[in-house]
């Protein structure tokens, strides 16, 4: 998407015409839907610079521009080489608590470019422009100094936004970056903030109950599930535990964090107690064993208790105990959610993922440019393949996923490489199998899954001695 003038697009327009006009200046893909209040506070913005800039139509913003997968919205954007202006329109009365919030959470979205940020919001209405002060307060703005600001000499981002804006550079994991996490560098999704939204209502109300989420790596379960409990222990003190092992990983946050308890899942022995905690929150969930999830439930008494845990619908059941799953979504009364924003890979790599777990039945997409599978005839030859794939910047280990080796997809890469041998195949039903058995309830499959969907934006497969599996890959490279 690029830029286009605000002056340009508020000539005597109907909304009709300007759709089509906005799509043919910006290059979406799409006609963007505009609404008439925004419209009118749009032009109404372009006359106050009228009368105190000549060339207004020379300005340049970036309009109606969200961030891929985060949902995240900014009316109009300039951006410079050493800044970055933002100005949000509206058209009714807003309080400026409501307004500071907004400047406030973009200008942290902003703050990755690492430019000087200028944040204003314009209010038609009242033919009123606010800014965000250095000390953080709403101030009445000068037209003045905002005209001053836009008119900076500085070039111009003459680019796509998109590239500037990856969606991951947001995700963080409160494991691997408790710092950022205990700051709170970070804001949740709008898909996430209804969840939690929906949670904590009703835990407010009924104080009890069962609640679920659930979703691919990288759509931000564990981060949820660590704000929820950031939020439940403001009065209380709650128990976290975490069905994987995260080992030191837990040291800042439990130093940090005195109303939260971190219990690893083999703490869950006959008897223990959990009297003392107002709510109980698992993550991993879907490592958690059947016997382990009936002695948890048997243990909590009347808190509420919150699953997060991965989707793993595309691998084998053979490959999977299910039982620990099924009796989750099984509880009394149990509230569902589904995280479906995958924000830390890009779409292709992570549809390319899920189907190489298990081969579609019809034509799959076609054209996977961030996939590479190529063939090597011994280990000679894959040593040399990954050779040059790690000269290129890609990422490997040596069978990472090893049935000791418990990843579970906190960590991530841009560029992934993974050497795949003889020990797997699929069965009729299209599943990738191994005959080769982890612990019972970490398969090398579904170790091998979650390893996959650490990367973030390219993945190659050296496939080794296995000439069935590689033909089955590339037929799924090419769509069929």
């Amino acid at each position: 998407m690029k830029s286009i003038s605000i002056y340009t697009i508020t000539r005597n327009q109907n909304i009709e015409c300007l759709q089509k006009l906005e799509r043919q200046l910006s290059g979406r893909t799409y006609f963007l839907k505009i609404r008439e209040w925004e419209l009118d506070s749009m032009k109404a913005l372009v006359r106050q610079l009228e009368m105190r800039l000549p060339d207004v139509y020379a300005l340049r913003f970036f309009y109606s521009f969200q961030i891929p997968r985060l949902g995240k919205e900014f009316d109009l954007l300039q951006i410079k080489d050493d800044q970055i202006v933002n100005v949000e329109l509206k058209s009714g009365i807003v309080s400026d608590e409501a307004v500071r919030k907004q400047l406030l959470q973009n200008r942290y979205y902003l703050s990755v470019q690492g430019k000087t940020i200028q944040s204003y919001t314009y209010i038609s209405s009242q033919n009123r422009l606010v800014r965000l002060s250095n000390h953080d307060h709403i101030v009445e703005a000068d037209w003045e100094q905002l005209c001053t600001v836009l008119q900076r000499q500085s070039k111009d981002y003459e680019g796509d936004i998109e590239d500037l804006f990856q969606a991951e550079m947001y995700l963080i994991s409160p494991l691997t970056e408790p710092l950022k996490f205990l700051r709170k560098e970070y804001f949740l999704t709008s898909q996430q903030r209804d969840i939690k939204r929906q949670i904590l209502k009703r835990i407010r109300t009924e104080h009890t109950g069962y609640y679920s989420f659930s979703g691919l790596p990288g759509t931000g379960k564990t981060l949820l599930l660590y704000d929820i409990a950031m939020k439940l222990s403001q009065k209380h003190k709650v128990c976290m535990i975490h069905c994987g092992e995260a080992g030191k990983k837990w040291e800042i946050l439990h130093e940090r964090l005195r109303r939260i308890d971190f219990w690893p899942d083999n703490q869950i022995k006959n008897p223990i107690n959990l009297e003392d905690y107002s709510a109980i929150l698992v993550d991993e969930a879907h490592l958690l064993s059947a016997e382990k999830l009936e002695l948890l439930l048997e243990c909590v008494k009347e808190q509420p208790v919150i699953f997060s845990s991965d989707v793993e619908d595309m691998i084998s059941s053979k490959e999977i105990d299910r039982r620990g799953t099924h009796r989750i979504e099984h509880l009394p009364e149990i509230q569902i959610f589904r995280l479906t924003n995958r924000i830390r890979a890009n779409a292709e790599v992570s549809s390319f993922i899920q189907n190489m777990m298990h081969l579609p039945t019809g034509k799959s997409q076609k054209g996977y440019p961030h996939i590479e599978v190529v063939y090597a005839n011994d280990s000679i030859e894959a040593e040399k393949l990954i050779k040059n794939y790690k000269s290129q910047g890609y990422q490997y280990r040596k069978e990472p996923y090893d049935a000791n080796d418990n990843t579970t997809g906190q960590e991530h890469a841009e560029y992934l490489a993974v050497v795949l041998n003889d020990q797997y195949y699929y069965d009729e039903e299209g599943y990738l199998r191994s005959n080769k058995q982890g612990r019972k309830e970490m398969s090398d499959v579904r170790k091998l899954f979650h390893y996959l969907n650490q990367v973030k934006e390219s993945l190659a497969l050296v496939i080794l001695e296995n000439e069935e599996v590689y033909g089955r890959l590339l037929n799924l490279l090419q769509g069929k």
